[in-house]
């Protein structure tokens, strides 16, 4: 009888002791330190206007442009269009020639609207799908805006403003 009353108690002692593991396991547990989460790099639009109602819009993810659209105006004149053409000439003109230039490089999109004696253009460029090489042999980038593999949003922000243009971020 005596062994089985030593056995009962230290099992009770062997169970007190595993039971206080326990507890100090979930106490430390919840003493971890917080969970910390991933900075996202968000997008950043930046508008860049001049005097002659020139405008550039930049979308971008730290210093990586993502998408940049241009905005200008061109007279007729400078377009070689006359004034007996209409309205419909005028487009179809004007769409022929910029369609041939720029609309047949990946990442480059070009629309026209006519206002008055003058067309609008917008052209937008996608730098995630563009080819950087291939938009500087066709005059749309300057060599000295792009990095290896990306368009670094501080030296075109840069250029622009040495040309004239005042930038806000919006």
């Amino acid at each position: 009888m005596r062994i089985q009353y030593l056995l009962c108690v230290s099992l009770l002692l062997c169970g007190c002791t595993k039971l206080s593991d326990i507890t100090d396991q979930k106490t430390k547990s919840a003493n971890k330190a917080p969970v910390t989460t991933k900075k996202v790099n968000k997008t950043t639009v930046i508008d860049c206007k001049n005097d002659s109602s020139q405008q550039v819009t930049f979308e971008a993810k730290g210093d990586k442009i993502q998408k940049m659209t241009q905005v200008f105006v061109m007279d007729f004149s400078d377009l070689g269009i006359t004034d007996d053409m209409n309205s419909e000439q005028i487009q179809s003109k004007i769409n022929s020639s910029l369609d041939e230039k720029y609309n047949s490089i990946e990442g480059v999109h070009v629309s026209t609207q006519l206002k008055e004696e003058q067309v609008e253009v917008t052209v937008e460029m996608n730098f995630k799908t563009a080819d950087i090489d291939t938009l500087i042999e066709n005059g749309l980038l300057d060599k000295g805006e792009a990095q290896s593999d990306y368009v670094s949003l501080k030296k075109t922000q840069n250029v622009y403003k040495t040309e004239g243009f005042a930038c806000m971020t919006q």
